[in-house]
């Protein structure tokens, strides 16, 4: 009597390794892409301080809708001969919370050439004056959304700083752990007939 083929016989190639052979390149690629996104993002967020240029996480969302809390300003120091405009973003220090800074927008100047700040979502201006050799940074570059981990950690909440290291952990053990290629099922001999 002939041994009947079993399911598993018949099938010309097994499921299984049709969606492994898709789907694990699949999940590396979009692992190496996580990473190097957030290469490039730490890339714009550190270069600059190399050239003695600063960053300040934003803390508050005073900046908003353009700046939002987490966001990073990077600021490079006013040149010597720098000339304040109204539109520009500052780093000024907090004359209402000595030793703390604030990124606010120059809206204009008062008539001893001091500047008049304020945030963009704030409806009043801040209630000091900066004058010009007292600005720390000009804004030059915005890097969105960076720092709120870290920001909402200091603040006693870890569970985004924790969920955004877990995800870097697993794209690393992805890239690093998961084959290039995946073999192919093995063929399964039919059995002798009787």
């Amino acid at each position: 009597m002939a041994a009947l083929p079993s399911a598993i016989e018949t099938l010309p190639e097994s499921r299984t390794g049709l969606t492994l052979r898709w789907s694990l390149p699949v999940v590396r690629l979009v692992a190496i892409g996580l990473l190097a996104a957030g290469a490039a993002v730490l890339a714009w967020t550190l270069l600059p301080l190399a050239w003695g240029w600063s960053s300040a996480v934003i803390v508050s969302g005073s900046m908003s809708p353009r700046v939002h809390r987490g966001d990073v300003v990077i600021s490079s120091p006013p040149a010597p001969d720098w000339q304040p405009m109204v539109g520009q973003v500052v780093t000024v220090p907090d004359q209402v919370h000595p030793g703390k800074t604030l990124t606010h927008r120059i809206i204009g100047l008062d008539d001893q050439g001091r500047l008049l700040t304020r945030g963009d979502a704030n409806g009043s201006d801040d209630p000091f004056r900066t004058d010009r050799d007292e600005v720390r940074g000009i804004g030059r570059l915005l890097v969105p959304r960076i720092g709120l981990a870290t920001l909402l950690m200091r603040e006693g909440h870890p569970g985004l700083f924790v969920t955004q290291s877990l995800v870097v952990l697993a794209a690393l053990g992805l890239v690093m752990r998961l084959p290039a290629t995946v073999r192919e099922p093995e063929a399964l001999e039919a059995a002798p007939a009787a």
